[in-house]
């Protein structure tokens, strides 16, 4: 179906507020959403995805379904938009990031060639979110 809505799942098709989540289609609704938040700017509905830790066991990075590194790496994103916008949260944020980034970066460590392009764009998104609080603090 169509629908008009970014990071609303609604439309002729379904409609998210009507749906009986399983476990498994939970984590796949979390997976679609945090990344249309990613995708269409809407970092703090990404970053609130991101913190809640109810599917957190079916997204391992380690051992866990195929698309969870592509999962992770959005996730990432709109936490680190948020510690960028949310300066009351920023280290909230900024802690979450730090996990997540590192995660990844162990990954690429243990031979997974798959992760290097995320590694590198989430390194620059640090050091640019690092440079604005050098730069504030002068």
């Amino acid at each position: 179906g169509s629908s008009n809505n970014t990071v609303e799942l609604s439309g002729k098709a379904m409609n998210e507020k009507e749906i009986v989540f399983t476990p498994f289609s939970h984590v796949t609704f979390t997976l679609v959403k945090t990344i249309a938040s990613s995708l269409f700017g809407r970092y703090e509905l990404g970053a609130h995805l991101a913190i809640e830790k109810g599917d957190q066991q079916y997204l391992k990075m380690k051992g866990g379904v195929m698309w969870a590194q592509i999962f992770w790496f959005h996730r990432c994103l709109c936490v680190f938009a948020m510690a960028r916008t949310n300066k009351t949260k920023e280290r909230k944020y900024m802690a979450q990031a730090k996990r997540t980034h590192k995660e990844l970066t162990n990954l690429l460590k243990n031979k997974n060639p798959n992760v290097l392009h995320y590694v590198i764009l989430l390194k620059a998104e640090q050091a640019a979110l690092k440079r604005k609080r050098d730069q504030e603090n002068v």
